[in-house]
């Protein structure tokens, strides 16, 4: 891998700067966000979830989903605090950082993984790891790529505190089975549509577009939608 890029995404990170403040919260369902008539999820625990509650759901709808639903106001001061923690840490390793937003950032962490990374890239980032947790109590999962495309794709792959590496050769074996709603940078409303007319993953997609499948001719023509 010439260029090692990074996708660090923190794991449910609203619910997790409040499980720092109140470890109570560990392994519960918990919400972050407005309790209010108009309240929506901000971000949820992965317990949460396994009850069907996502971000963006009205708050209504999560408390008729999980009636033990543990609900915490939006503390946004504390989560740019906490931020700055995770990006100072990050600098220990690089000042190559392209944050994406409050708990994700891009990174090249080349130079110093030719310096200290002992040929065991694994390794390496689980010791990156391991070492934020210690400082931060967070947690993450890591995308590693040699370009920010394939970095984010690939750490969306194992979550919570996952590390996927994808190699230009690993493409096909990793990307391409991928469900299309996957792929980065396709809409919510796209998406569908394309599995409806026969794209279902993104190697479906990757062949038809290389082959000007007519079927995305089509698609593209009637002007119904764009990636």
């Amino acid at each position: 891998m010439s260029k090692i890029i990074l996708h660090i995404d923190l794991n449910q990170f609203f619910v997790r700067c409040e499980e720092i403040k109140n470890p109570s919260l560990i392994g519960k369902p918990v919400a972050v966000g407005g309790d209010g008539r108009r309240g929506i999820v901000s971000t949820c625990s992965y317990k949460a979830r396994e009850y069907g509650i996502h971000s963006g759901m009205p708050m209504f709808q999560a408390k008729m989903l999980c009636k033990d639903l543990i609900i915490t106001d939006v503390d946004f001061e504390y989560y740019e605090l906490m931020s700055k923690e995770f990006i100072d840490y990050v600098k220990k390793y690089t000042y190559k950082i392209e944050q994406m937003s409050i708990d994700e950032c891009f990174c090249d962490i080349t130079e110093a993984y030719n310096k200290i990374g002992n040929g065991d890239i694994l390794k390496f980032l689980k010791g990156f790891q391991v070492g934020l947790y210690k400082k931060t109590q967070l947690n993450c999962s890591i995308g590693v790529a040699p370009t920010k495309f394939l970095a984010k794709m690939g750490s969306d792959i194992k979550k919570p505190n996952g590390i996927t590496i994808i190699r230009k050769r690993d493409i096909e074996k990793i990307i391409f089975p991928l469900p299309v709603k996957d792929f980065f940078g396709i809409g919510k409303k796209t998406a569908p549509r394309l599995e409806k007319i026969g794209f279902s993953t993104i190697g479906e997609l990757y062949y038809g577009l290389k082959n000007d499948d007519i079927r995305l001719k089509d698609y593209f023509e009637s002007g119904k939608d764009t990636i």
